[in-house]
């Protein structure tokens, strides 16, 4: 994994919560995270499957907001020839947030809203200090965000935990992140 930061600098360590292997990440008044170079071709894993577990969520984090921009967790997918700072790479962002979103919600991201997209899979506390493991198709949700076919190659995988604008405290954990085959 290579650091990416933003803004201010999430903690990131390597840890055993639970029994669960996973990377603890502890927001300090940051926006920042992990990300690698996967280059896998989407059509032929197209299901990406994770376990994940929030002890501290922001409460009034509101991805549709600049100023209140926040997720406990996030998973991002970017595609085609990225970086982390190249606006032009179309980026989906499994998030986990306060409950001011329905699960399932599409959000265009406030600073990059024509290449970056929120999708909402888990939205509130209900399932606090748990670990949740979620399953979705990436060929599905990325045509459901874009509102077309998605890009053949998901070049890089980011883990990323924020809380520069709300500054309430987060702590979350990401477990294993798998691409699955049909």
């Amino acid at each position: 994994w290579t650091p990416q930061r933003f803004r201010g600098e999430t903690e990131y360590e390597k840890t055993a919560i639970g029994g669960v292997a996973a990377i603890r990440a502890i927001g300090r008044n940051s926006a920042s995270g992990l990300y690698r170079r996967v280059a896998y071709q989407l059509t032929e894993h197209p299901w990406l499957e994770w376990t994940w577990r929030i002890d501290r969520l922001q409460l009034t984090a509101d991805i549709r907001v600049k100023d209140r921009e926040d997720f406990a967790a996030a998973i991002f997918l970017i595609f085609d020839q990225p970086g982390m700072l190249d606006h032009d790479a179309p980026t989906l962002a499994y998030v986990w947030t306060s409950d001011l979103l329905p699960e399932n919600a599409i959000v265009d991201s406030p600073h990059r809203p024509s290449m970056l997209r929120y999708l909402v899979v888990r939205s509130g506390g209900n399932r606090l200090g748990q670990w949740v493991r979620e399953r979705r198709n990436v060929l599905e949700d990325f045509s459901r965000a874009f509102g077309r076919e998605p890009p053949q190659i998901v070049e890089v995988l980011a883990i990323f935990t924020d809380n520069d604008q709300t500054g309430e405290p987060v702590e979350a954990y990401y477990g294993a992140i798998t691409a699955l085959p049909r």
